[in-house]
C-alpha cells in the first residue's frame, strides 16, 4: 500500500471516530441529563434491525442498540475515510472540500435516515434539531481534525473564497457601450 493511502486510510480511520464518538457523548449526554436510558436513542432507532426477543439491557433491547450503533460506526467509519481522500484531493483545488463537506454531511444524515427507515417527512425519533446539532457538533470536529492534518488547505480555502480573487472585475471596456 502507497503511503499516500496509508495516510488517508488512516486519517479517515481517526476522523470517523471522532465523528462517531461525538454522537454517542452527545446523546448519552443528552440522555443523561434528561433521565432517560442511556441508549434510548439508538434503542429506537435500531429497532426496526432487529427482532423484539432480544435481551433486555439498561431499559434498551440490546440487539437495537448494537446493531444500530454497529452500523452507525461503519458508516462514519466510511465516511471518514471519503473524507479524508477528498480533503486530499482538495488540497488542489480548495472549493471542492467546502462543497463535499456539507454535501457528504447532508447525505450522509437523510441517507442513513433512509437506510433506517425513516422519512423526511416523518419525524424521527430524537427530534430533527437535535439530530441536526449532533452531526453539526460530529462534522466540525472531523472537518477541525483534517484541517489540523492537511495545515496549508484551510488558507487555500480561505483565499478561494475572497472575492477579489474568485470573482475578480471584469476589465472596463474600451469600446463603444451598447444601451
Amino acid at each position: 500500500m502507497s503511503p499516500e493511502r496509508a495516510r488517508t486510510l488512516s486519517e479517515g480511520l481517526v476522523a470517523g471516530l471522532l465523528g462517531y464518538g461525538s454522537i454517542a457523548l452527545f446523546f448519552g449526554l443528552l440522555h443523561l441529563l434528561t433521565g432517560q436510558s442511556l441508549f434510548h436513542t439508538a434503542a429506537t432507532l435500531g429497532d426496526p434491525l432487529v427482532s423484539h426477543e432480544s435481551a433486555l439491557v439498561g431499559g434498551a433491547v440490546a440487539g437495537s442498540v448494537i446493531a444500530f450503533n454497529g452500523i452507525h460506526l461503519l458508516a462514519f467509519i466510511l465516511f471518514g475515510v471519503i473524507a479524508a481522500w477528498l480533503v486530499s484531493r482538495s488540497e488542489s483545488n480548495p472549493g471542492f472540500f467546502l462543497l463535499m463537506l456539507f454535501l457528504g454531511l447532508a447525505g450522509f444524515f437523510y441517507s442513513l435516515s433512509g437506510f433506517l427507515g425513516y422519512s423526511v417527512d416523518r419525524p424521527l425519533a430524537p427530534s430533527w434539531v437535535t439530530v441536526a446539532a449532533a452531526n453539526l457538533l460530529a462534522g466540525l470536529l472531523m472537518a477541525s481534525y483534517l484541517l489540523r492534518v492537511h495545515p496549508g488547505l484551510l488558507s487555500k480555502v480561505i483565499r478561494q473564497m475572497d472575492p477579489e480573487t474568485e470573482h475578480p472585475f471584469p476589465a472596463a471596456r474600451t469600446g463603444p457601450r451598447l444601451r
